[in-house]
């Protein structure tokens, strides 16, 4: 099914009704639609407010010519409105999957691989398709895998959304237009993308649909620009009648490439018989292409979905669907319909219980068309009023009703609103239509409760004015009576039905916060203030610390251009975008608000001119660099005879200082830290120009490398250095002051960043493997400084913090000097965000890609819910291939590890605060084969002693201070799963679980205590055996109860007298695997699986609903000192915080451990956190809690509610608030 509508989406569009949305581009948003009779269109909606008339001109041609283009070929355009404010174009839907997702698998489909008659016919398909287009004087010029639909009649080609028509192509349109691994060579070399583009695209998806690889491997531009340049890929997989076709199409000479209309006569018939006339070979080509026997329908239709949710349900259950969907409909005074949210409280108020419940589970059936957001029920997909014919005749045949249901609703809210008072009821004409339509059959909305209430009232209301004129004086006397009283009990009434109304709008409103969070974190800071400022509710406590304890710090607000180039100042105050239209925007980083008017860099589109912009450190003057327009207008980038232009401003008085009248187009402008001069590298060398004078600077220059997508030259981020080469060859960097080499080294893949100082080179590679290695090398030296980092995806390297010392790679922030993961930036997956700049030393600005729907420039503080840059790593990086264990103390304080020291594995205490080691290595013993190894180790308080299990399952005791061991158990029985200490380090506690020497056989369930100061065990025997494995225990904090988990069950002791508190905890969900009690004694967390629960141990009862996020087990659990924050860490490097009370979660994950969380401990103030991971890395993470939540979430905002938002997302009948006084006049 289609994604989900987003905030800020229409019901409409048109008279086509939405679904969901399909996709989201550079120029707008596509989404599943239906028709008045239901049929299913795809509605592209254009960002034509933002667009240039030559743009939507530009589109339209688009619009025009695909409608040439015979309908089998492409998804048939049925309508075009291109005028402003919301321009759209509304085309066929094609029901299938996308080449793309039948070859990597999709929607829980394997993948397959074409072979045969069936890559055959594919390559027909689509070669038709292009001759058609071509024929209608089109060229695609985005042609992929994705863009290629296998519908039920054969393959047909959708996303003209950067198609061009040929006879209005000029030479400087869309240079890099495309995507990468499907662009021919040509592109990439700058000249225009003719329909001998598309061919050569026909070329790589033949490959991939054979082989489910794409043919131009490569993780950065450099590598697949290269590798589409020089590389002629393997096509030993294809029939040796499509061999001959697939490497002419792939041809490097555009000249030498067959055309389409070529490449389909060779498919279709004997080359002998000629190329026949274009309609004909068409036809021909569409009758062969037929891919119906291994067709796969894709998304389901909306009403197809919904009549199968209908036909599952019971029929008492059947019957009560309209009460649920049309209490979701309102009609307007035009006949016209609309949606709206239904309290859960208005379905539930029924009489009889079963029929409240019977209406719950019909909402949850019909999941996810309906979805429940906080104490609402919303219909998320408006669409089905249109595409499901049973609930389109619904809607219809009950249209008046609706009318007087939604009058009959209003006034039963009014009337409860205002305390149920006599003259709020129904009079008159309203009164017998409402009685006239209850009293009717008909499929409408039944009445609840209060809308029953309501007409009763109303009716004994006007009974009772009839009686009054015959006993006026008696009635009078006890009128008054009656009245005195029940103006007390309204009043009361009154209240109570205030305070529910606020409770609800704030737990909505929260609601709404987090539905926000990814999209526009301005408006999700703005509603959980609102919230908790209309009534403070666990919810808006929870949006609140949501909002402040996530490194998003908000958008710039109002910013909706196409953003080509960012710089910040040296403070971090001040930042300047480089904009698509040639204008430059000054943005105070702090308020989230431009600073001042544009400035003009160039005229018109420069979608093919590179762009750059500057700030000087103290932020007084700005530079911009581009192409000349008069130069860009009649060559492209690429031909090397551009001229280029660096033009600078004063920034406070937007004056121009002067431009520098370079000879070639400027590869990057840097300035020096005094800011006097920058250093301008125009493709041909770099040279230190006078920001003054605007004059080169006398001394020497160094030469760029050659224009190659093989080369590359990068200057240092204080212009003091420049770096040239070839990508996995030789090395040189420059000083540029004197012009000299200062080093010279090989390095593998390219140099893409060199750090502020200069002292640190990154490259990056893609291997064999496909994943990108990222290495980085000390500049003076030549030496790696660490092992290479493997990154799954191709990753964008850069910026570096302004000290030098962390890098970000894609979104993660690394270590410079060892590559360790300092923390990771929670973008959501979908945005294609990339980091581009610090602002100042904990911001950084963020871009989100090709998605006008959202703001595309994000700020983010990188030491919120962070780790500290320096992690405390007791075992160096590169000794973890071998031993590698470690345990804490009951209270986190300390640490020992057991590792390889000089050459002999042993035992480190460690104080997990200053990293510092505060006892002698204690050689680790060995068992009779040889093995030192010990697993798990428990440490008492202060490190005096600790406990440790070796691999023949002995429990062993070492004394620091006796400097020996002691033997608390020799086994031999099962592996040691778990050790827990008591608060006090007194009494430890063991569970074992398979043999040791019988694996096969039942579990050593055991768990058993010992007396540390005694070297005894306590009691005569173990507290409980059983045959299934102990996996995790854990002491109260009074040390008076002991939990174990034994499979799904969590068992409990009193430790005093052993005996078992019974009954145990059961029916858990997944094996037990994590265990941690409350500082209250009596709230224990139960981590099962990948998800949390806690329950009440006194009643044995379950608290809330589970805690669910990780992507595997659940390892590691802590309470805060006040039990306020629960902390779950799980096999996947993860660490998440909740609130107890709301139970939601807290922020962001924390993602900064590469496997295991192994342990975690929280501060006295909860402001820190302390986790571990299985390589004994200990990492801090700053997660304290502002003081003063809602002022912090304004800052984040920059901004205040406006009413219109207070209109919009707050419900009637609260008063407008201003939510962020303080930034009122922002």
């Amino acid at each position: 099914m289609s994604d989900r509508l987003e905030a800020g989406d229409p019901e409409r569009i048109g008279e086509f009704w939405l679904a969901g949305r399909l996709g989201a581009g550079g120029q707008g948003v596509v989404y599943d639609a239906y028709g008045p009779d239901g049929t299913r269109v795809a509605v592209k909606v254009l960002h034509g407010a933002q667009e240039a008339p030559r743009e939507l001109a530009l589109m339209a041609a688009e619009a025009r010519a695909a409608q040439r283009v015979a309908s089998f070929c492409t998804a048939r355009i049925l309508q075009v409105r291109l005028e402003p404010p919301r321009p759209y174009i509304v085309s066929e839907y094609i029901d299938g999957l996308s080449l793309q997702g039948t070859v990597k698998g999709a929607a829980g489909r394997p993948g397959r691989r074409f072979a045969g008659d069936d890559l055959h016919r594919l390559g027909i398909g689509i070669a038709t398709a292009l001759t058609a287009i071509h024929e209608a004087k089109v060229v695609h010029r985005d042609l992929k895998p994705g863009n290629v639909m296998l519908g039920p009649d054969g393959p047909r080609l959708i996303d003209f959304g950067i198609a061009r028509v040929l006879d209005t192509h000029s030479a400087t349109e869309g240079t890099f237009a495309g995507t990468l691994r499907y662009m021919a060579p040509e592109v990439y070399a700058g000249r225009r993308a003719g329909a001998e583009a598309d061919v050569f695209a026909w070329g790589a998806i033949m490959v991939f649909a054979a082989t489910g690889e794409h043919a131009f491997q490569g993780g950065t531009l450099p590598e697949i620009a290269h590798r589409i340049r020089t590389h002629h890929p393997d096509l030993a997989a294809l029939p040796d009648a499509l061999r001959p076709l697939v490497e002419a199409a792939l041809a490097k000479d555009p000249l030498a490439r067959p055309s389409a209309r070529a490449v389909l006569a060779a498919l279709t018939r004997d080359p002998r018989e000629g190329p026949g006339g274009p309609d004909d070979l068409v036809a021909a080509g569409a009758a062969q292409a037929g891919l119906r026997s291994r067709w796969e329908p894709g998304d389901p239709a909306l009403g197809k979905v919904a009549e199968d949710v209908y036909a599952a349900l019971p029929p008492r259950e059947q019957g009560l669907v309209p009460e649920v969907f049309l209490r979701c409909v309102v009609p307007g005074e035009d006949g016209s319909l609309a949606t709206r949210p239904v309290a859960l409280a208005e379905l539930s108020d029924r009489d009889r219980p079963d029929e409240a419940r019977a209406l719950e589970h019909v909402v949850r059936a019909f999941e996810p068309l309906l979805v429940v957001a906080g104490d609402q029920v919303v219909l998320a997909r408006p669409a089905v009023l249109r595409a499901w014919p049973r609930l389109r005749d619904w809607a219809e045949d009950e249209r008046d009703g609706l009318r007087v249901h939604h009058r009959v609703r209003e006034a039963a809210r009014t009337w409860a609103d205002h305390g149920r008072r006599r003259g709020d009821v129904l009079t008159g004409a309203h009164l017998d239509e409402a009685v006239r339509w209850a009293t009717a059959a008909g499929s409408g909305p039944s009445l609840n409760r209060l809308e029953r209430g309501l007409l009763d009232a109303s009716t004994r209301a006007r009974t009772a004015r009839g009686r009054r004129t015959r006993a006026a004086a008696a009635v009078l006397a006890v009128t008054t009576l009656v009245s005195l009283t029940a103006t007390g009990w309204a009043i009361r009434a009154q209240r109570t039905t205030v305070d529910q109304r606020d409770i609800a709008a704030s737990r909505q409103l929260a609601a709404q916060s987090r539905q926000f969070g990814a999209t526009a974190p301005d408006k999700a800071a703005l509603l959980a203030v609102a919230a908790h400022g209309i009534r403070e509710t666990p919810e808006s406590r929870a949006a609140l610390l949501n909002i402040v304890t996530h490194p998003a710090r908000g958008v710039l607000n109002g910013y909706r251009g196409d953003p080509r180039a960012v710089a910040a100042d040296r403070a971090g105050r001040l930042l300047a975008i480089g904009n698509k239209d040639g204008t430059i925007g000054l943005w105070d980083v702090r308020r989230h608000r431009r600073a001042g008017g544009f400035l003009r860099l160039f005229e018109g589109d420069g979608s093919d001119v590179p762009m750059m912009v500057a700030l000087s450190p103290d932020g007084r003057t700005l530079a911009g660099a581009a192409a000349d327009e008069e130069s860009a207008a009649g060559s492209t980038w690429a031909d090397g005879d551009v001229r280029g232009t660096v033009r600078f401003w004063d920034v406070r008085t937007r004056r121009p200082l002067g431009e520098l009248p370079v000879s070639s187009g400027p590869g990057s402008v840097v300035f020096a830290p005094d800011g006097k001069s920058a250093a301008v590298n125009d493709g041909e060398e770099i040279a230190l120009w006078d920001v003054g004078t605007t004059l080169r600077r006398r001394g020497p220059v160094v030469r760029a490398a050659e224009s190659d997508y093989g080369t590359f030259t990068v200057v240092s981020p204080d212009a003091t250095a420049v770096a040239t080469g070839e990508i996995s060859g030789e090395l040189g960097v420059w000083d540029l002051a004197s012009g000299e080499r200062t080093a010279s080294f090989p390095v593998e893949g390219a140099a893409v960043a060199l750090s502020p100082d200069a002292r640190t080179v990154v490259t990056a590679e893609s291997g064999e493997d496909y994943d990108t290695y990222v290495r980085f090398y000390d500049a003076r030296t030549g030496k790696q400084r660490s092992k290479p980092i493997r990154m799954s995806l191709a990753s964008d390297v850069g910026p570096f913090s302004p000290d030098g010392r962390a890098v970000f790679i894609g979104t993660q922030l690394r270590d410079t000097a060892t590559g360790t993961r300092l923390g990771t930036l929670p973008v959501d997956s979908g945005d294609d965000a990339k980091i581009v700049s610090f602002a100042g030393e904990h911001t950084v600005v963020s871009l989100t890609a090709n998605d006008f729907s959202r703001n595309t420039v994000r700020l983010w503080d990188v030491t919120v819910h962070q780790p500290d840059r320096r992690p405390f790593d007791p075992v160096p990086p590169d000794e973890r291939d071998g031993l590698n264990r470690h345990g804490f103390s009951p209270d986190r304080r300390t640490m020992v590890t057991l590792a390889a020291v000089g050459g002999q594995d042993a035992f480190q205490t460690w104080d997990v605060g200053s990293g510092k080691q505060t006892r002698p290595p204690v050689p680790a013993p060995s068992d009779a084969n040889g093995r030192t190894d010990a697993d798990p180790i428990v440490v008492r308080p202060g490190g005096g002693a600790f406990a440790v299990a070796d691999l023949e399952a002995r429990i062993k005791l070492w004394d620091q201070a006796a400097r020996r061991w002691s033997v608390l158990d020799d086994g031999p029985g099962g592996v040691v799963n778990a050790m827990a200490l008591s608060p006090d380090g007194r009494i430890l506690a063991a569970g074992r679980g398979h043999l040791v020497h019988a694996p096969d056989r039942p579990a050593d369930g055991r768990v058993q205590l010992w007396d540390l100061d005694a070297r005894a065990p306590i009691g005569d025997g173990p507290l409980f055996t059983s045959g299934e494995q102990v996996t995790a225990l854990a002491f109260s904090p009074d040390g008076t109860t002991l939990a174990a988990g034994i499979g799904r069950t969590v068992r409990l002791w009193n430790v005093a007298d052993g005996e078992e508190l019974d009954p145990p905890i059961s029916g858990l969900t997944g094996t037990v695997t994590a265990l941690a009690f409350a500082p209250d004694n009596r709230t224990l967390a139960i981590g099962a699986a990948d998800a949390t629960t806690l329950w009440d141990v006194r009643g044995r009862r379950q608290i809330g609903a589970p805690l669910a996020g990780h992507s595997d087990r659940v390892t590691s659990l802590a309470f805060s000192r006040d039990g306020g924050i629960l902390a779950t860490g799980g096999d996947d490097g993860v660490a998440r915080l909740w609130d107890v009370t709301g139970q939601s979660q807290i922020g962001a994950p924390l993602t900064g451990h590469a496997d295991r969380v192994a342990a975690m401990s929280f501060d006295a103030d909860a402001a820190v956190l302390t986790t571990s991971d299985w390589a004994a890395t200990v990492r801090r993470w700053n997660i304290a809690m502002p003081a003063d939540p809602a002022a912090t979430a304004c800052t984040i905002a920059g901004r205040t509610l406006t009413r219109a938002e207070w209109a919009q997302y707050v419900p009637p009948g609260i008063d407008y608030r201003d939510t962020c006084p303080s930034l009122s006049g922002s």
